[in-house]
């Protein structure tokens, strides 16, 4: 499926979104569960992950690609999620065997970050490399 996408994508500079309607012979997704305060860096959170694998069913693939020039302020490459047809099960896409479907994509020409004013995110410490850490939470 990610060779298709990328054959989609006209220029890798741009934001694309994603959505994939299709019939699935195979999906594992991931879902976290809801995190409360002091929230815990990503690599923590995911240690209590619930891995979720599905076959032979209909659903909807929908996510983003962003180009590698924004790391750091998001993940680079694909983030996509999936849900099925009745909305009954989903989470951050794993790994599929699409069988038949139909893509839609849209460049996105514009990035608007919005930054929480005050509170706990003025109290941050946002210097942490956290390059690594990602990359192993992605792969996952």
């Amino acid at each position: 499926m990610q060779q298709l996408l990328d054959g989609l994508i006209a220029n890798r500079n741009l934001f694309y979104a994603i959505r994939l309607d299709g019939t699935f012979s195979y999906v594992k997704t991931r879902s976290v569960p809801r995190q409360v305060k002091p929230y815990p860096p990503l690599a923590e959170a995911v240690k209590n992950q619930s891995v979720f694998e599905m076959r032979q069913g209909r659903g909807t693939v929908a996510g983003f690609y962003c180009p590698p020039y924004v790391q750091g302020l998001n993940v680079p490459g694909y983030h996509l999620h999936f849900v099925t047809d009745d909305r009954r099960q989903g989470g951050h896409l794993l790994e599929c065997g699409l069988q038949e479907g139909t893509v839609q994509m849209d460049s996105v020409r514009e990035f608007h970050l919005t930054l929480p004013a005050g509170g706990d995110f003025a109290r941050a410490n946002l210097t942490a490399d956290r390059k690594e850490e990602l990359k192993k939470v992605e792969s996952k």
